[in-house]
Parts: C-alpha cells; sequence; structure tokens
C-alpha cells in the first residue's frame, strides 16, 4: 500500500522544492507588485479588476471527490482590450466522506482499500486571459454584453491528505507537504452588468503533478489527481466610470456628462430568527436560529456580506439498541449546536440592468456564498450510551456552500423588513450523529426580520433603493455655478397675417431665406404655410412724419422696391400680388427658435440652423468642430433621407464644437433606449449628451 508521505511522495525532490519556494515568493512579489505599482495608474483607461469566484470541480482522482467548492479570489490587470493578467488565491477541501467500501483486514493497493478521505488545498496561481470579442466583431456592437476568452496559467498548491483506510487504520500529515505544480486550460466569458461590475463563468481543466490529492496512489493504475473547474465569479472594475470603462469594454465608453455624483449610503446590518430545517434520517424537532450580517452594496444591484448564523438543531426517535454506533438506527435523540461563518454575494435581481424612474416598494435578492461550519454536540443512543459536547468537525471546519432567496420591503429611510429561505450544502454526515449513512446533512434557514440602513437617513436613501429621480438634501439647496448657456426661446405668438405681407429678399441675401416683417410689435410669426394668400393692407400715412420717425411700409411683390423718401412717404400699394411673387418658406420650429422678438422686428433664418438642445437629454451620433458646418450639414442631410429628425446643436454661445442631435427629451428612460437603437442603426460610437438647463 503505497500512503501519503509528502516528503516522498510527490513528484519533486527536495531541491526541486527550494526553487519552488523561491518561484512562489517571486509571484507574490509580483502579485503586490500588479496591484500597488498600477494602482496609481488608473487614470486613463482604467486597467485594474477585482473578482470572486465560487467553482464546483468534476474530479478524474482514482478516489473520487464528493461535490465541493472552490472558493477563488483574484486581482487582475488589462494590458489591452484583448490581453489581461490574474493573479488568483484558492482555497478549497477535495474530500469523500464514504466510499462505502467494506471492511477488511489486508490492503492490497487497490481503489476497495480507501473508505474515506479530505484533504485541504491552498494555491496561489498566474492566469493570461486573451479576450475573443474581436474575432466575433462583438466590439462594432456597442449593445453587446459578452466579452469570451481563453485562459491559460500555471501554479503552485499546497495540500495535507487525511485518508481513512477499510482495514480501520489512518493516514494524517501533522503539517502541509511539498507544493505541487498545477496548469490549467480554461474558456468563458465575461457579461457586462454596468460599468462598474461584470458576471463571469466559465470550464477550465487542471493538470496537476501529484497522485494524492485523493490522499492515494493506487499501484495497479496510476494517474494524476486532476479535475475540471466549472466556476462563476463577480468582477469589480476598480474606479470604471461611464464613459472610461475598464480597457476591456472601452468600445461602450459614452460622452461625460459631469452629472453630479448622488449620494446614497451602502452599508446595512441585517438581523434575522428563524427555524433551521437539518435533513437528516432522524426524526427532527423544531429548534431556533439566529443571523447576523455586515453588507457592503457595491452599487444598486450587487453587495457582499459577512454573515454570522447561530442556532440548534434537533431530532428524535425511538432507535434500535442492536444496531451499530454511527448509524441512524443507533440513536434516539440529539441536539447539536451549529456556528456559520460564511462570505455571500447579493445579487439585486430587478436592478441589474435598469435603473428604476422611482422608489419600488420590494426588491428581491439572490445570494451565492461559501464559507466554514463548526459543529457540537449531545446524544443519547438507544443502547444506553450518552454523548456530551461532542466534536463534530475539523479544523478549519465544516465547508459549505450557500444558495438563498430574499425578499426586502421598503419600510422607511432607515429600516427594511426581510424575509427568505437559505440553503447549506455542508460537508458532513455528523450532524445528526449518525454518520454511516449515504446522505450528508445539509439544512434549511427559513428565516423573518429587519434591515438597519447604516449612514442613511430621510434625506439620503441606502443605494440598494437607489432611482433616476432621487435628490438628497445637499442637492435641494446648492447653488450651482455652471457657464451660461443659450436660452430657450419662448413660443412664438400667432400672428394676425391679415396685418402683414410678404416681400421678396434683395439680391444680396443669403440663399433659401425669407424675411418676416410684422406690423406691429407683437412677437415673431409662427411658421408660414406654403403659397399662403397675400393680402395687402390699407397702410395709414402720417400726418407730419419726422426723419427719425418709423414709417409702415409696404413693399410690391416685385423685384424692385420703391423706398419712400424721409420727406415724401408715399407708397404704392398694388390691388393684387403678381404671380412672381416668392413663395415663403416653410419656417421649422428648429429655425423659428432662434428668433429674439424683442429685439429683432425682422429676422432672417437661414438653413442648417444651430441651436439649444430641448430636453436634457441628448443622443448625439456626431460632433464636429464650428470650423466643419459643411460636413455637419452633409450628414444631417443623410439622416433626414433615412427619415430621422436631425438637429444641429451647440451648448453655449462660445462653444468651437457642434453636435448632431437625433432626440432631445427630458425623460431619461427614453433617452437610454433611443442611444441604444441609434448604436444599432445610426452610428455604433452614439452617446448620451446632458444638457445643463440654466
Amino acid at each position: 500500500m503505497k500512503k501519503f508521505v509528502p516528503s516522498k511522495g510527490n513528484l519533486i525532490s527536495m531541491k526541486q522544492y527550494t526553487k519552488i519556494s523561491y518561484l512562489l515568493k517571486a509571484v507574490f512579489c509580483l502579485s503586490y507588485l500588479l496591484i500597488f505599482s498600477f494602482a496609481n495608474a488608473q487614470d486613463n483607461p482604467k486597467r485594474l479588476s477585482g473578482s470572486i469566484q465560487l467553482g464546483v470541480p468534476v474530479t478524474f482522482f482514482s478516489v473520487k471527490s464528493n461535490p465541493t467548492g472552490i472558493y477563488t479570489a483574484a486581482i487582475r490587470y488589462s494590458f489591452s482590450r484583448k490581453f489581461s493578467m490574474e493573479v488568483q488565491g484558492t482555497s478549497n477541501s477535495f474530500y469523500n466522506s464514504g466510499t462505502g467500501n467494506p471492511s477488511k483486514t489486508t490492503l492490497n493497493n487497490t481503489l476497495s482499500d480507501v473508505s474515506s478521505y479530505k484533504t485541504p488545498v491552498y494555491g496561489v496561481h498566474l492566469i493570461g486571459y486573451y479576450n475573443l470579442h474581436n474575432v466575433f466583431n462583438l466590439n462594432t456592437k456597442p449593445d453587446n454584453r459578452f466579452l469570451p476568452y481563453v485562459s491559460l496559467g500555471l501554479g503552485l498548491n499546497i495540500y495535507k491528505p487525511e485518508v481513512t483506510y477499510t482495514n480501520g487504520t489512518s493516514t494524517q500529515d501533522a503539517k502541509f507537504g511539498l507544493p505541487y505544480r498545477a496548469y490549467e486550460l480554461g474558456l468563458g466569458t465575461r457579461y457586462f452588468i454596468n460599468n462598474n461590475l461584470d458576471f463571469y463563468g466559465g470550464a477550465a481543466f487542471h493538470y496537476n503533478e501529484s497522485y494524492y490529492i485523493d490522499g492515494f496512489k493506487e499501484t495497479s493504475n496510476p494517474k494524476l489527481d486532476n479535475y475540471l473547474n466549472l466556476y462563476a465569479g463577480v468582477s469589480v472594475k476598480l474606479a470604471a466610470k461611464p464613459w472610461n470603462n475598464l480597457i476591456d469594454w472601452n468600445y461602450k465608453n459614452i460622452e461625460n456628462t459631469n452629472e453630479e455624483v448622488k449620494s446614497y449610503s451602502k452599508f446595512a446590518l441585517d438581523a434575522t430568527l428563524g427555524l433551521p430545517y437539518l435533513f437528516t434520517s432522524v426524526g427532527h424537532n423544531v429548534t431556533g436560529m439566529y443571523n447576523l450580517g455586515l453588507r457592503y452594496s457595491f452599487n444598486r444591484a450587487i453587495g457582499l456580506q459577512v454573515n454570522f448564523a447561530q442556532g440548534k438543531v434537533a431530532g428524535e426517535q425511538i432507535g434500535s439498541s442492536t444496531a451499530a454506533d454511527n448509524t441512524p438506527e443507533s440513536v434516539n435523540s440529539f441536539t447539536t449546536s451549529l456556528d456559520q461563518v460564511t462570505l455571500r454575494a447579493y445579487f439585486n435581481v430587478f436592478n441589474l440592468l435598469e435603473e428604476k424612474i422611482s422608489r419600488a416598494q420590494w426588491n428581491h435578492y439572490l445570494i451565492l456564498g461559501g464559507g466554514y461550519l463548526k459543529a457540537t454536540g449531545d446524544a443519547t443512543l438507544a443502547n444506553g450510551k450518552n454523548y456530551t459536547g461532542r466534536v463534530l468537525y475539523k479544523e478549519p471546519g465544516i465547508q459549505n456552500i450557500v444558495l438563498g432567496y430574499e425578499a426586502r420591503k421598503y419600510m422607511n429611510s432607515y429600516f427594511d423588513l426581510i424575509g427568505g429561505v437559505d440553503f447549506s450544502y455542508n460537508q458532513s454526515k455528523y450532524l445528526d450523529q449518525a454518520g454511516s449513512k449515504p446522505h450528508l446533512n445539509n439544512h434549511l434557514y427559513v428565516h423573518t426580520g429587519i434591515t438597519y440602513k447604516i449612514g442613511a437617513t430621510k434625506d439620503k436613501e441606502h443605494i440598494d433603493w437607489s432611482y433616476s429621480n432621487y435628490s438628497n438634501y445637499k442637492n435641494k439647496k446648492a447653488v450651482i455655478d455652471q457657464e451660461l448657456v443659450i436660452a430657450r426661446p419662448p413660443v412664438a405668438p400667432k400672428v394676425d397675417t391679415s396685418r402683414m405681407v410678404v416681400i421678396p429678399m434683395p439680391v444680396d441675401t443669403a440663399k433659401d431665406a425669407i424675411a418676416v416683417v410684422p406690423s406691429t410689435k407683437e412677437n415673431v410669426i409662427e411658421p408660414i404655410v406654403e403659397n399662403p394668400v397675400v393680402v395687402a393692407p390699407k397702410v395709414e400715412v402720417p400726418v407730419t412724419p419726422t426723419p427719425k420717425e418709423e414709417v409702415p411700409v409696404v413693399v410690391t411683390p416685385t423685384p424692385k422696391v420703391e423706398t419712400p423718401k424721409a420727406s415724401t412717404p408715399k407708397v404704392t400699394v398694388p390691388a393684387t400680388p403678381k404671380p412672381n411673387v416668392v413663395a415663403p418658406k416653410t419656417i421649422t420650429p428648429a429655425e423659428n427658435n432662434q428668433v429674439n422678438p424683442e429685439t429683432t422686428p425682422v429676422t432672417v433664418i437661414p438653413n442648417g440652423v444651430v441651436t439649444v438642445p430641448t430636453g436634457r437629454y441628448s443622443v448625439v451620433v456626431a460632433c464636429y468642430s464650428i470650423n466643419r458646418m459643411d460636413v455637419a450639414l452633409a450628414y444631417q442631410a443623410v439622416l433626414i433621407s433615412k427619415g430621422y429628425l436631425p438637429t444641429i446643436s451647440k451648448s453655449k454661445e462660445d462653444a468651437k464644437i457642434v453636435r448632431l442631435v437625433i432626440l432631445s427629451t427630458d425623460k431619461k428612460l427614453e433617452a437610454l433606449i433611443a442611444v441604444r437603437k441609434a448604436r444599432r442603426n445610426v452610428e455604433p460610437g452614439a452617446w448620451l449628451y446632458l444638457y445643463n438647463k440654466q
């Protein structure tokens, strides 16, 4: 029988171990430099991201492992849109709590020798990623949220197997043995949630230079203990903004609107009471459990919680005095105290993609986490034996994975009402103190409680309840110092067309323009319809005109206009206009909003006029220097021919650039929908511009 001997059983010598130790130190030093050297180089573009992930391995060991979890934390640096490097730290325990092999007195180096094993494994890995979005042309689609990649890496793992054999003997080393080398090749994808967060998942094959992860090397059929890791995780893109995304996603950048950041609280304390239910072969009694969690919400969609739970599970039945110890039939009653510590990710499912327009009354969360469970118990057996304070775990504890659902009801700015259920997958058969059985002792926790939102007030909401129309108290009285912009003109009132005439433009006037001459001080006329009926009004001539007085003028609709002299205000009024009168052009609202009726009694309105945005949110498809208006006008004509109604916009009077806008609105949701459509149908680089109205 080849038992596990750390100093001899691995594939490396002590000399190699010394080299690997130096390599391990070098990896840690590089990790340190990678994190802190680039932490100050996060200006443009953003390159750093951190992540946590949970993996479930499919093992190819001689003695297969039960389902378990691989916990990973990592820091990643993106050198370009295509290539990035990541340093990972991993922790997990491979185990088989019972192979079902019968007892025997002689071991023969076959799989039937192993009764159970447990092997904690810790490692550090360096992984390279190559993004494939350029291969599939996904980087030309701003609405794309997927970023496929391939990965290649290497690392070092340390481990400490504990094996129990079918002859009753066991092997356990007091210290971790020599590290073994591990290599991995993977395929996965990232999913863009927002500028701060990504989901990601994939599969990676791990090639390990060790036979002893399962604590056993079969002489007749030796093979390395490899496995396929199926994983999912959350990546936090450090300091990224919508206009300055992580470089992997920089094709999704929008224009920096300089919009004021809303102030929300982000910490919360969750406290719950509930009922645990243990999956056991022994009868179940009702017991209680409480739970405390300190939660930090990175944004409105995702948070991370450190959670502590304490309670008891119990059961009773009428056992059999003839049953063997550690079997369900041997137990009359049991009471087991549980202490559980987990790290949990909270996903606010309704907030993952779009921000709410107004605050909702309910939020719903999916929970994924993992940690350790410590258990001690009392038991009464049917054969008369009693146990008190029995330790049912080994350090650092019983590994468990938590899946949960939670609903949260908004009560006020300080408190929420919560309720939900957690399922804990526990790597133990002994919580009911009856270990010789095929099933693990998993448990449910059905609970309700309250959340205290730390730092929140009536004027500062928690970010879980963020919404578009929220404005904290400080904003309500703030005096915003902004540059002056072109004010939107008042709506032009209607003008009695019977009191005006239309005259042709002089020869030196700009092409395609008309002059509007109101006969009174009433404001600018509404747009004039094509081919109107022009009626010549009666003209009253002042009795005693002076050179300074303005004389109402009515001009004949002929190319030559007679202008009366100051001393003789005589005007010829034709009865009807001649056929060669120049038809007035329809004035669009975009043209009309440049008129200032109080200071300009006669206004010339040219084509391609530059306007101010009519709404707070503008969808921009192009931007030009003020000196390239010819290009802007040409593109405007192209978009008009496609059925759009684009306007040329300038945010302030002395601006040096103009924007081509296809929609301007005060509704944020409408603008977001429009910008996505524009990226698909008009211009992949379309963005959202925020106009600060005065």
